[in-house]
């Protein structure tokens, strides 16, 4: 950074809306980064040409201070600024336009900083935001916006920093501060008058007692989320030297791509403020001793120097607007010394001969930019090469070989650098067996089975169903995220009308058939939130933005993607959600890679609702009261079944209601429609007596009603519109159920009568013979729905061919 990183401050604008920022008081890390931006000449740059980004420089706090209107929340004069300003470069200059404005930076202290950003779309979507208000739920991409800590300075640091020993510090938890915002009033309602003087927390502080002199005295400084999650507390807590409690939902910290914030800090839930003494007690004093000397340590990041000083708080911002640079390339041509950088970024080898001499930076930076080091000196020692074994992570080649180059490294194992692109020869054989399988029509698979050789016309392809089949149960390795604890995480009811969703995170948590716990090795990824316990627990009665589930979502999301890579190679194509309530696609949208490209594994399989077929899988719905099948299977022979069509169930939805204006209460006796069942009749007893089971939607087009009319042996008749059908790419559903248009509801007994004796055997065998791909086993068995639910997750993964970095 140091050595190439250069921006570009753009001169247009005047004082005191633009080139200046508040330095004393709560917004004082914009004022100070204005400052240093626009005086500190070792990252700024005259000349445009060799600017690697540039600087949009207008104050949201001054142009609230003089701009903002009291009470018009819409803030117009502020956006006709901002609007104006950004017009004004675009037009003058070419660097907006060519990258629409991916190598463009604000810098916002002020709450309102997001909130201005969305004026112009791509200043919010593509620039680089450096924010106090880091907040994901509101906007807040870690991937290409910045952490800026906030800082409350009344000029300077002054004797801001420093506090007393770790022994010397009697307060366990100190809290001062008003109540702004829902955690902080939680934070009060359990802390504040506390007679426990272990968690002192303040809401105005005693007369005579000095604010600092508390944080310097105290072992843990809380810092709760305010109206907003930025505030002055984190950096305060730091300088103060005591361990920071981040009590915030969908924060991210200052500098998190580079330190690691667990190891000087502790993060609680908000849900846990009640149980805050139990979690700090127990952090041993080992553990604590250690994080008090990391916070120390880590002070001079976070230090506001009048003059920067190299790794000060200045510099690690600009080095963190310099690693989102790096992610971003503009589409016209770069600076040179960062295209070299960028080749190096995208090279599997790099070649790394002597100089003059052996040493060189070379090696180093091939390490940086992930690139296989090839080293071609004679007589060098490696760097700790008696820790390091650098045979398992570089190659040697003697200098006498380098005509012979070429043929070395190709002859290198190509797995040697790609594992991912083994998985992807092992797809791409499984893809071609299965090619193969379906060229052969046969109702009767050909492949050999002890258990189960699929045939007749309930399949679409028999033979290629088996062979995808086998190759699933042969190569396919499903990675479970072991983040998140329960009851959010990692469990599903199981005893309810959403049945599904629990029984398939049980076995996909505790079967080990598919299950990894080697990533390297997966080839699908699951991510263990359950809907219906989001929706149990964080919803709302009324608020049907559902702002917690959405916070808990992204972050969850971002979690996994900064500890792993493996969302951010695919963006989400090998990943996996699972939900059977009906808020499962809404909950999807709140990532877009979730929704777009990730595989959602959905009863509410409504194409309407942007259900995809092509990426997403339907998940059979059950109402299992008990947890077990028990005796839902079953039913009378096809000559004892009296009854023509049968259903019974709440007016939900409008595809119901026409079903009950045109049946409720008929006196034809063959088409029996309830919203009520008489006293003593049991709906099993009527499902088992029925040649057809009507299953109208809902609200949603997902319901119980067409695997309970299968357990009972009774013909599904699906009225739905845009429901995709379970295993629908393996089953052919036209052979055992009846699809009947919402139109059609008053022909319903025409359509039915219709359908001859010889024909409705038929479709009633096929329903028997299917029933095995529906059951649900304690411990799963071939071909049952555990089964054939991953294998349409496996068909999916089929579809989808993820390229490493480095291709």
């Amino acid at each position: 950074m140091e050595k190439l990183f250069k921006i570009y401050v753009y001169e247009e604008g005047e004082l005191p809306l633009f080139h200046d920022g508040p330095c004393k008081n709560i917004y004082s890390s914009e004022g100070s980064l204005f400052r240093d931006l626009e005086f500190y000449d070792i990252y700024r740059t005259k000349d445009s040409d060799e600017a690697l980004v540039f600087f949009l420089p207008f104050s949201v706090v001054k142009l609230v201070e003089y701009l903002f209107v009291p009470g018009d929340y819409r803030i117009p004069g502020i956006e006709r600024t901002v609007v104006d300003y950004i017009n004004t470069v675009s037009t003058k200059y070419p660097f907006w336009n060519r990258s629409l404005g991916a190598d463009h930076f604000m810098l916002a202290c002020h709450d309102w900083g997001p909130k201005t950003s969305k004026f112009v779309p791509n200043l919010f979507n593509k620039s680089i935001r450096v924010l106090c208000n880091a907040n994901t739920s509101e906007g807040f991409n870690p991937s290409k916006d910045v952490t800026l800590p906030g800082l409350y300075l009344t000029g300077k640091l002054g004797g801001l920093l420093g506090g007393l020993s770790p022994s010397h510090r009697s307060i366990l938890a100190f809290f001062a501060g008003g109540e702004h915002g829902h955690i902080r009033s939680l934070l009060f309602q359990h802390w504040k008058n506390s007679t426990d003087r272990d968690i002192q927390v303040h809401e105005y502080l005693p007369a005579g007692v000095s604010y600092s002199s508390m944080m310097r005295k105290s072992k843990f400084c809380l810092c709760p989320s305010g109206y907003e999650v930025g505030s002055p507390r984190i950096v305060e807590a730091i300088y103060a030297g005591c361990v920071p409690v981040i009590i915030k939902d969908g924060y991210v910290p200052p500098f998190s791509d580079v330190l690691n914030w667990k190891t000087f800090s502790v993060k609680v839930e908000v849900k846990e403020i009640p149980n805050l003494k139990k979690i700090l007690m127990n952090i041993s004093q080992r553990q604590y001793l250690r994080m008090q000397r990391r916070v120390k340590q880590v002070q001079r990041h976070f230090v506001v120097n009048e003059t920067p000083k190299r790794f000060d708080i200045f510099h690690m911002t600009v080095h963190s607007i310099w690693l989102r640079r790096l992610n971003t390339e503009t589409f016209k041509s770069m600076n040179t010394s960062l295209r070299v950088f960028r080749t190096i970024l995208k090279s599997k080898l790099c070649l790394c001969p002597s100089g003059y001499e052996v040493g060189s930076p070379r090696i180093v930076e091939a390490i940086y930019a992930g690139c296989v080091p090839v080293i071609i000196k004679d007589g060098y020692v490696p760097p700790f090469s008696d820790a390091l074994n650098w045979k398992t992570f570089s190659v040697k080649v003697e200098v006498k070989e380098i005509p012979n180059l070429k043929n070395i490294l190709m002859n290198i194992s190509q797995r040697q650098y790609s594992k991912l692109k083994k998985l992807e020869v092992s797809l791409a054989r499984a893809r071609s067996f299965i090619r193969q399988a379906a060229l052969i029509r046969n109702l009767t698979s050909t492949h050999q089975d002890p258990d189960y050789v699929p045939r007749g016309p309930i399949y679409r392809n028999a033979n290629a169903f088996h062979r995808s089949y086998l190759e699933m149960e042969k190569r396919f390795k499903i990675y479970v995220y072991e983040e998140g604890e329960l009851p959010l995480f990692h469990d599903g009811p199981c005893k309810n009308i959403y049945s599904s969703e629990g029984s398939l995170f049980r076995d996909l948590e505790f079967y080990n058939i598919y299950r990894t716990k080697d990533y390297d090795k997966a080839m699908v990824f699951f991510l263990p939130f359950s809907v219906t316990k989001l929706v149990q627990y964080l919803y709302v009665p009324g608020d049907y933005k559902l702002p917690d589930i959405g916070r808990t979502v992204v972050d969850y999301i971002n979690t996994i993607s900064i500890k792993y890579p493996f969302w951010n190679i695919s963006l989400g194509a090998d990943h996996f959600m699972l939900a059977c309530h009906d808020w499962g696609p809404q909950t999807s949208k709140f990532v877009p890679n979730l929704f777009n490209k990730s595989i959602r594994v959905l009863c509410n399989a409504n194409t309407s609702e942007g259900f995809n077929p092509s990426k997403d899988v339907t998940l059979p719905e059950l109402y299992l009261r008990t947890g077990k099948i028990g005796d839902l299977l079953g039913g009378l022979s096809p000559s004892h079944r009296s009854i023509l069509a049968f259903f019974a169930g709440g007016e939900h939805g409008y595809i119901r209601s026409l079903l009950f204006q045109h049946w409720k209460n008929n006196k034809d006796r063959d088409i029996q429609v309830y919203e009520y069942l008489p006293m003593g009749v049991s709906y099993k007893s009527l499902m088992r007596k029925s040649k057809f089971c009507l299953c109208p939607s809902g609200y949603e087009v997902a319901s119980p009603r067409i695997v309970e009319a299968i357990y009972a042996g009774c013909v599904p008749v699906i009225i739905n519109d845009g429901y995709v059908p379970p295993f629908s790419d393996v089953l052919n559903w036209m052979t055992f159920s009846v699809n009947v248009e919402v139109k059609e509801i008053p022909n319903l007994k025409k359509i039915l009568i219709n359908i001859s004796q010889r024909r409705y055997l038929r479709m009633q065998r096929r329903v028997k013979q299917v029933q095995r791909h529906f059951v649900v086993n304690e411990t799963p068995k071939r071909f049952d729905i555990f089964h054939m639910t991953v294998h349409s997750i496996w068909l999916r993964r089929l579809n989808v061919q993820i390229k490493d970095f480095d291709d």
